[in-house]
């Protein structure tokens, strides 16, 4: 999604709980507020999220963006979920208990009673079927999402076996079965709404999902404005009730201007906004603007296209070469402003099996003298003289791309370009919004490096190592890299359907050694989760596999 965003924890697995803090910047103007009176909270039942770009689709069967994603999880329901930051325990949702058998591949789940969609449609255990195996025949062609529920499950997999319990049956041991349906995939749809409107059709995504909704979450859709915002309304059919304190509205709107999101925070328009790292000075020691921060699994990845019109691009010294020109020190210092640290592959820092990746330490570091001297042992030397300077692969020009709005992916290719002119690659650095860049990546092969980011699904190792460099052919290759490893491909599978901890390792330390060395892509660093939000919103926690639930969010002041 991411990630998404495309997000938790493998059963059976010691997941790190991962404990977000708050950080208000500025004691003393903190201590003035309170000494002075608070600032009128502006319209207390609504919560305002000003963001850069908007969900693909509200679709749960091809979600996979986290702004899609976001969305999903608080219209739709999944069986199972996560509370809070508690990364480390699965929680009831639509199911109220659950047993495995024996066999570690059956599973009953007994589900909740009284539920009803928020149209007033009854759920029971006919949605979830329906819902799952919708999932597995779309097999969205656009996001490619249903990959986490075919690797262990298929349409033979989920059984009615009374109205309200329904057994699912895999097709072989997975030890993160109940983490993966907790992600928004598994999230269950209203079977007579779905099939009044396009029903399912195989490996087709439905058209009329992509732009409505109708769940049981404690949200309903009231209206979507493409590029402007997307508003929810409480559901007061809502299972879970709403007593207490909750928000009845949600307004999320696309800002792609920082200084847009900055004013909109600072003047208390917004409640809570992405603000890049270079300007989080623009919000500190604002009267009831707090700095919220904590450690994230948000990985940030450079992308090959293996596929690529230049030919060039499949050949895995050059993209080797490439890995060295890239300055990674620059990302941390420049475009992250010290909240970004260096990964050393797939499996991020705080995961298991980690250390399977040459102990955690980065291969590859800038170096344009070792890119030249591959480069050139390759063939691919500086012969083409273009204004009064030597080019090499005949001065065609790498395609670099990123995400309007995104001043970190931004200065990262403005310096991945001027490293690349330093050795004579000439590259064209471009920028558009996120759905026409993931359309770019997804349906296209007019580019040759991308910027993504990837958020958890399950707190596996498999969760990343799988979709980035498993090959199409075996459910992987989330970034359309074009890239296939046979031996990568069989310990991925090695790794996923076993609970040794002896094999698992053997089987990710072998699959780094020849990924990393063959890179379709360069593994950047890890995100430090930071945003602005103001004082008198209540009820956040961040989540790495739940970044937004608004049913917890209320205003007031402490």
């Amino acid at each position: 999604m991411r990630s998404f965003g495309k997000k938790d924890v493998k059963a059976g697995v010691l997941a790190i709980l991962i404990c977000a803090m708050f950080i208000c910047v500025g004691f003393s103007g903190c201590t003035q507020q309170q000494q002075q009176g608070n600032p009128e909270i502006k319209n207390p039942t609504t919560y305002v999220r000003y963001d850069i770009g908007e969900p693909r689709t509200l679709d749960p069967a091809e979600a996979y963006d986290s702004a899609s994603t976001d969305m999903v999880f608080n219209i739709y329901e999944t069986l199972v979920t996560y509370h809070g930051n508690d990364t480390k325990t699965i929680y009831p949702s639509l199911a109220t208990n659950w047993t495995v058998g024996s066999d570690q591949e059956t599973w009953t789940f007994h589900l909740r009673q009284g539920v009803k969609f928020s149209n007033g449609d009854l759920f029971n255990a006919s949605d979830v079927k329906y819902s799952l195996d919708r999932v597995l025949t779309i097999n969205s062609p656009d996001s490619g999402v249903a990959w986490i529920l075919s690797q262990c499950m298929d349409l033979n997999s989920t059984t009615i076996l009374d109205p309200y319990t329904v057994q699912i049956k895999l097709k072989n041991t997975y030890g993160g079965f109940l983490a993966l349906m907790a992600f928004s995939v598994a999230s269950i749809v209203d079977k007579k709404i779905v099939e009044a409107n396009g029903g399912v059709i195989a490996n087709t995504d439905n058209q009329w999902m992509k732009e409505h909704a109708i769940g049981t979450g404690p949200y309903k859709l009231d209206h979507w404005t493409h590029n402007s915002e997307i508003v929810l309304k409480k559901n007061d059919l809502y299972w879970g009730g709403w007593s207490g304190n909750h928000v009845d509205t949600v307004v999320v709107k696309t800002a792609d201007e920082a200084s847009t999101r900055i004013l909109a925070l600072n003047s208390g328009d917004a409640d809570f906004a992405y603000i890049p790292f270079e300007n989080l000075v623009d919000i500190q020691n604002k009267t009831g603007v707090l700095i919220y921060n904590s450690p994230s699994y948000n990985t940030v990845n450079g992308i090959f296209n293996t596929q690529s019109e230049n030919t060039f691009m499949a050949n895995k010294d050059v993209r080797k070469a490439l890995s060295y020109v890239f300055n990674y020190q620059s990302a941390i210092d420049d475009a992250f402003n010290g909240y970004l640290f260096l990964s050393p592959g797939a499996i991020p820092k705080g995961m298991p099996y980690y250390e399977t990746q040459n102990n955690g330490v980065p291969v590859y570091n800038h170096n344009l003298e070792k890119a030249a001297e591959l480069l050139n042992a390759s063939g691919y030397t500086q012969t083409t003289m273009f204004k009064g300077k030597l080019y090499r692969f005949n001065n065609t020009a790498i395609r670099i791309w990123y995400n309007s709005g995104n001043s970190e992916r931004q200065k990262m290719a403005l310096s991945f370009q001027q490293d690349l002119a330093n050795i004579g690659i000439n590259s064209i650095v471009s920028t558009e919004s996120w759905p026409q860049y993931l359309n770019r990546l997804y349906n296209t092969i007019d580019w040759d490096f991308m910027f993504l980011g990837w958020m958890p699904d399950y707190n596996d190792p498999d969760d990343y190592v799988a979709p980035f460099v498993g090959s199409a052919a075996n459910g992987g290759d989330t970034f359309h890299t074009g890239w296939a490893n046979a031996t990568v491909d069989r310990m991925i599978n090695r790794a996923k359907f076993n609970v040794s901890t002896q094999i698992r390792g053997d089987s990710y330390a072998t699959a780094f050694n020849i990924y990393i060395n063959d890179p379709s892509l360069i593994y950047i660093g890890q995100e430090s989760y930071t945003r602005g939000m103001r004082t008198w919103l209540q009820g956040y926690s961040y989540n790495p596999c739940i970044e937004y639930y608004y049913y917890n969010y209320y205003k007031a002041y402490k």
